[in-house]
């Protein structure tokens, strides 16, 4: 009998993943192709599906079938993992109000579309009330699912994008991280201080971007038959395993930024598109951890395509579509790619500045979920972090400060730190798979990474969401997450040693 119910609570759940793929078709077409006089209509769309998924996932039959299948002792590992996730969503579903869930969807698009047309107006004063809005429903529904966890709101929210994390360990891993930063980025700086690099010289035609993106995708082994590529304000890559969509943004006086983030957003769908077909419509056979999401896409970005067998690989393809210059020399092209320079905008920081620009909107993400900062003092103590961190200030620059990234006025509150965890378990991974493998560099110049492919498919890709991610991570590298993999990488391509 327990077994006939668990059965039926897949079949049900399998219904909430169809809608869930729906609801994400319909964000990315509001990102890359909805016309601007949709913005309200789209908006309701998205409430109005938001609503019903979480009636599905709190009604009386959820509870019950879940109830009866917890009595069966006989499920299979994946099977018994299903159901644990499964009724983990269940309780921060039914914690929430119906009308809490439908609000903070619409409230999270439109504030989106402000953020669109107001960030490149530098416009604070008029993004605020739609921004308010979001975080205050955010708030409520942490705190409410934070209850029902036995967690804090903001731990709830780190729970949702880096399960088996919370502030507690973040902290520590941090401090850490920040201690043997500081130190290196200075050095490192001055190391790169006379070895001056040659900017190429466009323009760079946006149609050459896009193919040599599409190359490079081809190589890395994005299946185009379940996936396509478009233009987006911000790169994202959503959809799902059987049909992933990837966008990047094109300016035609440089190609690095969106060559690298169609680097990035390629490894998060290979990861979608290795995903086990059997288990697609179940939460075991998804993606749990945006930790090992963003491990993925910053092992593709960072450790593979910032390189310097990569860098080999790819400058006769720039010569190809762009023309020879001086810039396109390996040596240049690869002091290029490696240049450290802190700098505002995080999507563009270099690797090593990366983690101070994620540190920085922890560190506020947590003054404001503790009450200590207020919506309206973010600019300024964002300004604050940005002097102490990086020696920049963004005063009366929002634009380039509070307001670039999307995820806050998208209500995603407690992601960043999964993209520094993230890169700390891409560079044990990495780490782990060069030692095993090791004529990976030469088969990387070559422009061959099936090698690379199929180790990350066998080992993660088709584990899912079967283990928790620090159980998977130490399967793989004997090991739970260290810094020390990421700091000897820095070390290593910087310092050389």
């Amino acid at each position: 009998m327990a077994i006939k119910k668990y059965q039926q609570l897949k079949k049900y759940y399998a219904r909430i993943s169809h809608l869930q793929y729906a609801q994400r078709i319909l964000m990315w077409d509001e990102a890359v192709m909805m016309p601007e006089g949709a913005q309200e209509a789209r908006a309701s769309a998205v409430a109005t599906l938001n609503l019903t998924i979480h009636r599905m996932l709190t009604a009386k039959r959820m509870k019950s079938l879940i109830d009866q299948a917890r009595h069966d002792d006989t499920l299979e590992t994946w099977d018994a993992m299903n159901l644990k996730l499964i009724e983990k969503k269940y309780i921060r579903s039914v914690s929430l109000p119906s009308w809490l869930a439908e609000e903070s969807a619409k409230a999270a698009i439109l504030c989106e579309q402000a953020w669109r047309k107001l960030r490149p107006e530098n416009n604070w004063k008029d993004f605020l009330p739609f921004f308010e809005k979001v975080f205050n429903l955010v708030r409520e529904a942490a705190e409410r699912e934070g209850q029902a966890l036995g967690m804090t709101a903001y731990d709830a929210l780190l729970d949702l994008y880096a399960p088996g994390f919370s502030q507690k360990n973040i902290d520590i891993i941090f401090s850490q991280l920040k201690q043997a930063l500081h130190p290196l980025v200075t050095q490192i700086i001055g190391r790169q201080s006379d070895d001056a690099a040659v900017a190429p010289v466009g323009p760079f035609p946006v149609e050459s971007q896009r193919n040599l993106g599409l190359a490079v995708m081809n190589a890395l082994c994005f299946d185009f038959t379940r996936g396509r590529l478009d233009i987006s304000h911000h790169p994202f890559c959503s959809g799902g395993p059987s049909d992933v969509r990837m966008t990047t943004r094109y300016t035609e006086h440089e190609f690095l930024s969106s060559l690298f983030g169609i680097c990035h957003e390629t490894g998060h769908a290979l990861y979608e598109q290795g995903l086990p077909g059997v288990w697609v419509d179940q939460p075991v056979g998804q993606i749990d951890s945006m930790v090992m999401h963003e491990s993925q896409s910053l092992l593709i970005e960072m450790e593979v395509c910032r390189s310097m067998p990569f860098i080999k690989y790819l400058q006769p393809l720039l010569v190809q579509r762009f023309g020879d210059q001086p810039a396109f020399t390996f040596e240049n092209l690869f002091r290029l790619v490696t240049r450290v320079t802190p700098g505002y905008i995080r999507v563009d920081a270099d690797e090593v500045t990366y983690p101070m620009h994620v540190m920085l909107r922890y560190e506020l993400e947590k003054a404001l979920f503790s009450g200590e900062l207020s919506i309206q003092d973010l600019p300024a103590a964002w300004n604050d972090l940005m002097v102490r961190y990086l020696g920049l200030s963004t005063a009366g620059n929002v634009k380039n400060g509070v307001m670039q990234d999307v995820h806050w006025p998208g209500g995603a509150f407690g992601y960043f730190p999964a993209y520094t965890l993230g890169r700390m378990m891409a560079a044990q991974l990495f780490t782990v798979f060069s030692e095993r493998h090791p004529h990976s560099s030469g088969e990387v110049q070559s422009g061959k990474f099936n090698h690379l492919h199929n180790w990350l498919s066998e080992n993660i890709y088709q584990a899912a969401s079967s283990l928790p991610v620090q159980e998977l991570l130490t399967r793989i590298t004997g090991k739970p997450l260290e810094a020390g993999y990421f700091l000897d990488h820095i070390r290593a391509r910087y310092l050389g040693g």
